[in-house]
């Protein structure tokens, strides 16, 4: 279904903004330029047209006078524009209300999660500061699968620091011990332990 809200921000406008924008920076390079050359006189105690000094001066003149011109097209232009009036744009589409809440189940359902598994673990981890950085470096270890015929094993390759590695074992006993199990009703085996490839 086609989006009765068709308006998006001018691209005109953001391709004349970002041209005003080199322009000024050329502009500031010009400037330092003329203020560094010396100016060249002829015999008689006129300028030099071929002078650097000169040409930048030259320079200086067909810049600011483009970033005018620029500003006065500008002027004129509208914000938005109406998406079906531009080529290479398709029209937004609504977003369908089911999809937009099942997103936001899942978004929800994530968060609830993490906010749960924080909480399971801040009592094994005194530095609350520091307790939802240890969820995500728990979050974010390698680790390995074995599946036996009844479990699902889960081992996790242990932290460095002993603080945060006894947390870590302590919330993967607990995480086991509630007992969650697979379609196929294998339980699942939480662990912490090294590589159970032998080197």
């Amino acid at each position: 279904m086609k989006s009765d809200n068709q308006l998006i921000d001018n691209p005109v406008m953001k391709e004349k903004e970002t041209l005003i924008s080199r322009l000024k920076k050329e502009l500031s390079k010009l400037y330092k330029k003329h203020a560094k050359s010396k100016e060249a006189l002829n015999h008689d105690g006129t300028p030099r047209h071929n002078s650097v000094r000169e040409q930048v001066k030259k320079n200086i003149a067909t810049h600011e006078a483009e970033v005018q011109r620029l500003k006065e097209e500008k002027k004129h232009l509208s914000e938005n524009v109406d998406v079906s009036t531009l080529q290479d744009y398709r029209s937004f589409k609504e977003i369908d209300n089911e999809g937009k809440y099942l997103f936001d189940f899942v978004t929800t359902s994530v968060w609830n999660a993490r906010k749960k598994m924080v909480h399971w673990l801040r009592p094994f981890f005194d530095c609350d500061n520091e307790v939802v950085d240890l969820f995500y470096a728990l979050t974010d270890c390698h680790g390995w699968i074995k599946s036996t015929k009844t479990e699902v094993i889960v081992r996790l390759e242990p932290l460095q620091q002993p603080k945060r590695r006894l947390a870590q074992e302590q919330l993967c006993r607990k995480l086991t011990a509630l007992g969650a199990q697979t379609p196929k009703g294998k339980w699942m085996v939480i662990e912490v332990g090294e590589s159970p490839v032998r080197k």
